[in-house]
C-alpha cells in the first residue's frame, strides 16, 4: 500500500472538514514561510508576491514581529478591551494617531477590514442620523454583510444574501476600462456628475451619512482615483454635511508611498478603514475618526470580543516600527517606480497588455479584455509552475496585481520579475 505523504494527508483532511465555499486559488500545502518565500509540506520553494493579499508588507515571519508576539504572549494572550486598559492597544492607539492624517486621533479595534467598515457605517449612520450610504461600482470593501451591500466588484458577492442592507447607492469610480464610452479626460467630471444625479434622483444630500471609497480601487482593479476627484469629493461631503470613509485596507502603511493614500490628494476624510498590513498576518481591523465624531457614536453602540487583541497591536506596533526605521515608505514609492519602468521596458510591444501602472508598490499589469479570459489564467498557473504565487483582480480578472513585501530582497524581486516576463512573453 502506498504511504500518504504529508501534503496528501493534510489535503485530505482540509477537503473533508473544510468548508468549500471559500475559493481555491491553489491546492499548495503550506508548512513555512520567511520574507518573500514559502515551502511547501513537501518542500518545494516558492516566491510569494501575493504576501497574504497585500497582508505582510514586511514580509513573512519578520524577526521583529515574532519577538513581539511572542513577548506579548508570555504576558497574557486575550483579555478584553471592555474590561480593563492595556499596553499595546493604547500604545497602538496612540500611535495611529500620530500616523494618520489631520485630526484623525481616536481608534475603534475590530477584527479584519470587513468588520471595521461595519463599523464605520455604523458610526456613520449614529453620528449623522441619517440613512443613505453612496459607494463606488467596481468597490470591494469586505464580506461582512454591511460590506457587501456596499462592494460592487462582482454580483456573486451579492448573490444569495439579498436583501443585505438598505438605502445603498453606487455611483462610477473614476477608472477608464470601467467607462469606456467616456473620454478619459472627461471621467473627473463624469463621475461627479453621477455622484449629483444620484443625490437629484434617488436620495437627498440631507439623508446621506456617508460616501465611502478606496483612493486607490484594489479588487476593482488596482486603479487610483485622480486627485481632483478626491478633492472635490471632500468639497461636495463638507457641503451636505456628509461624512468622507476611506477604505484604505489595502492602500496602507506604505503600499502606495505614502503612509496612507489619502496623502496624495492632500485629502483627510472624516472616517479611515484599517486592517491587512496594519498588523503584519494578525487579525486586526482599525475605525480611525476624530475625537469628536467617535463621541457621537452612544456608548454600547458597537463592540468586539477580539478587537484590539493584545497580540495582534503588538505585533502591529513591531509591523510599524519596522516600517519607519527601515524607511519602507520611501522605498515603497522608490523601488515600485523602477519595477513599473523595467515591466514597461522588458514587455513593451506585447500585444494585450493595456497598461502597466503602479503607485508605489502597489502595481497592476492591465490586460485587454479580449485578452484577460483567457490569458491571464494561463499566466497565474504558468508562474505557478515556475514558482511564483501571483494573483489577478478586476471586474474582468483583467489586472495582474503585484502586492510584493515593501522590504523585498534584490534576488527575490528579480528573480520572480524574471519568471513574471517570461512567462507574459511565452502567453501573449
Amino acid at each position: 500500500m502506498k504511504l500518504q505523504n504529508k501534503s496528501d494527508e493534510i489535503k485530505e483532511k482540509a477537503k473533508k472538514h473544510l468548508s468549500p465555499v471559500l475559493t481555491r486559488v491553489t491546492e499548495l500545502v503550506v508548512d513555512k514561510a520567511k520574507g518573500a518565500r514559502f515551502w511547501t509540506a513537501d518542500g518545494e520553494e516558492y516566491i510569494d508576491f501575493v504576501s497574504g493579499v497585500a497582508v505582510n508588507a514586511v514580509g513573512h515571519a519578520n524577526d521583529a514581529m515574532v519577538q513581539a508576539i511572542k513577548k506579548q504572549a508570555e504576558s497574557f494572550i486575550h483579555f478584553g478591551l471592555n474590561y480593563g486598559y492595556y499596553e499595546s492597544a493604547a500604545n497602538l492607539a496612540e500611535k495611529l494617531a500620530e500616523i494618520t492624517p489631520g485630526n484623525l486621533d481616536t481608534v475603534f479595534f475590530s477584527n479584519s477590514g470587513g468588520e471595521a467598515i461595519d463599523g464605520a457605517l455604523k458610526l456613520a449612520r449614529a453620528a449623522t442620523g441619517r440613512p443613505g450610504i453612496i459607494a463606488f461600482e467596481g468597490s470591494f470593501h469586505g464580506r461582512t454583510l454591511g460590506a457587501t451591500a456596499i462592494t460592487a466588484s462582482s454580483s456573486k458577492y451579492r448573490k444569495n444574501y439579498e436583501p443585505i442592507l438598505g438605502e445603498v447607492y453606487h455611483s462610477p469610480y473614476p477608472y477608464p476600462s470601467q467607462l469606456k464610452c467616456v473620454n478619459e479626460e472627461e471621467i473627473v467630471p463624469y463621475c461627479l456628475h453621477q455622484l449629483q444625479k444620484i443625490f437629484e434622483l434617488r436620495i437627498d444630500p440631507s439623508r446621506v451619512a456617508a460616501i465611502v471609497i478606496e483612493p486607490v480601487i484594489g479588487e476593482g482593479g488596482y486603479y487610483p482615483a485622480p486627485a481632483e476627484f478626491l478633492q472635490e469629493l471632500r468639497k461636495m461631503t463638507e457641503k451636505h454635511g456628509i461624512l468622507l470613509i476611506f477604505d484604505e485596507v489595502q492602500t496602507g502603511f506604505g503600499r502606495t508611498g505614502k503612509m496612507f493614500a489619502a496623502e496624495h490628494s492632500g485629502v483627510t476624510p472624516d472616517i479611515m478603514v484599517l486592517a491587512k498590513a496594519l498588523s503584519g498576518g494578525m487579525p486586526l481591523g482599525a475605525i480611525v475618526a476624530s475625537r469628536e465624531l467617535h463621541e457621537k457614536w452612544p456608548v454600547g453602540g458597537h463592540g468586539s470580543t477580539f478587537g484590539g487583541n493584545p497580540i495582534s497591536c503588538a505585533a502591529a506596533l513591531a509591523n510599524i516600527a519596522v516600517i519607519e526605521k527601515e524607511k519602507l515608505v520611501e522605498r515603497s514609492w522608490e523601488l515600485g517606480a523602477n519595477i513599473v519602468a523595467r515591466l514597461k521596458d522588458s514587455l513593451k510591444g506585447l500585444p494585450g497588455i493595456r497598461e502597466i501602472r503602479g503607485i508605489g508598490m502597489m502595481i497592476g499589469i492591465e490586460f485587454h479584455e479580449d485578452f484577460a479570459s483567457h490569458a491571464v489564467p494561463i499566466i497565474k498557473q504558468k508562474c505557478l509552475e515556475q514558482k511564483l504565487l501571483i494573483m489577478n483582480c478586476g471586474v474582468q480578472g483583467q489586472t495582474i496585481r503585484l502586492m510584493l513585501p515593501l522590504n523585498i530582497n534584490e534576488e527575490d524581486l528579480n528573480q520572480g520579475l524574471s519568471i513574471l516576463e517570461e512567462v507574459i512573453k511565452e502567453t501573449l
